[in-house]
């Protein structure tokens, strides 16, 4: 079926039809990743026809328990297909899934597939491809980038390099929007792609639960937080470089502050009077609507960091190392980016000043980061591209 066949076909139709993709479980806020696709999947299931089929976990086997937990996030679309989780297809390729979504394409019409994530881009083109229907991919870095780094701890991954790298250049040739998590990736992809087929989503807020509008805690002792998954070494790294650098230095000013950190698979070799380890909690807001101080004292790796947007959402004091905070605005009054050897002294005087929530940044930001107001820019190019 050629591309003017199949636009010919859609305007027949009530809605424009999406095959959704996606190499990990959107249901599960596992990490970032699964907090972004639960709102992509979720925004575009709400104005257009929408089958999912993903794979189970993210980038290792799924909880079950937090899969049954978690089964009711997901909302509008016709139809699920769950794959199961194995590393080589994870990290090569699932037969699995491409049968499953070639089942579905056989059957059928949809206008656009959507490959949500890494290496989906090979499910994206090879299926566009064979059926002749144009393909989204939604990258949520750099995806061959992020291996090189990881590779510098895990060797397993370094013969892995040159088969992402192909499959992500190709994925972003091949596609006909490219979605990117900020300006500096979409930068990068122009060496590869036009800049005009790309559109930028950067990691957004839900308002309805990470907001300044409740009642800050008066904590005894103090709460400095820090949240992310353990299994992604550089939040393990953020652990290690707090305890090595940061704790014993606060603790000089301030004896009884807790370190809390938020997130599943804590690490078991940070044994610390003043550190607290919750493991995976199922919501992140009332930790950070708890906290005095949030910190991100990150050293290394790309994207978008969630982290602190929401927490400047919900009027917290953060401070952040230059590549914690990434991609987001300086301009920011509660962010404070500087380096490890400054922790100890910005955590001690905010924690000193007791100011735990302000609303002053909270416009701004749901100007820059709010769902609603960035999926919006994918559903208009979808529109603009169908008619």
């Amino acid at each position: 079926m050629t591309l003017s066949h199949r636009r010919e076909r859609s305007v027949v139709k009530d809605k424009v039809r999406i095959l959704y993709l996606a190499v990990y479980d959107p249901h599960v806020p596992y990490t970032g990743t699964g907090v972004r696709g639960v709102h992509f999947v979720n925004y575009l299931a709400r104005y257009y026809e929408l089958d999912l089929v993903y794979m189970e976990g993210s980038g290792h086997p799924g909880d079950p328990k937090l899969e049954n937990n978690f089964a009711d996030r997901i909302l509008g679309v016709k139809r699920k297909i769950r794959i199961p989780f194995s590393r080589f297809d994870y990290f090569i390729f699932s037969k699995a899934l491409f049968r499953e979504a070639t089942g579905l394409l056989s059957t059928k019409n949809y206008d656009y597939i959507l490959s949500d994530y890494g290496l989906s881009a090979r499910y994206g083109y090879e299926l566009s491809k064979k059926f002749g229907i144009p393909f989204i991919y939604c990258s949520h870095n750099i995806e061959y980038r992020q291996y090189m780094g990881k590779a510098k701890t895990d060797l397993r991954r370094w013969p892995l390099i040159p088969y992402v790298y192909c499959v992500e250049k190709r994925g972003c040739r091949k596609s006909e929007i490219l979605v990117v998590i900020s300006e500096n990736d979409a930068q990068f992809y122009s060496k590869w792609v036009d800049r005009e087929k790309m559109v930028v989503i950067p990691q957004g807020f839900d308002e309805t639960i990470y907001h300044p509008f409740y009642e800050p805690s008066q904590n005894d002792p103090k709460i400095v937080l820090f949240f992310g998954n353990y299994n992604v070494s550089t939040n393990r790294d953020a652990v290690k470089v707090t305890y090595d650098r940061i704790v014993n230095e606060v603790i000089k000013n301030i004896p009884n502050v807790k370190f809390q950190f938020v997130g599943g698979h804590p690490p078991q070799n940070f044994n610390h009077p003043n550190f607290e380890f919750t493991g995976f909690v199922e919501s992140m807001g009332p930790y950070l609507k708890r906290a005095d101080v949030v910190i991100s004292p990150i050293l290394g790796g790309w994207g978008m960091p969630t982290k602190v947007i929401e927490s400047l959402a919900c009027g917290k004091r953060v401070i952040a190392t230059d590549v914690g905070a990434r991609a987001v605005p300086r301009s920011y009054e509660r962010l404070t980016v500087c380096d490890i050897e400054q922790f100890p002294e910005e955590i001690c005087r905010f924690l000193g000043e007791d100011d735990p929530v302000d609303m002053c940044d909270f416009e701004d930001l749901k100007k820059d980061f709010l769902w609603e107001k960035q999926l919006v820019k994918l559903r208009e190019r979808i529109d603009k591209i169908n008619l």
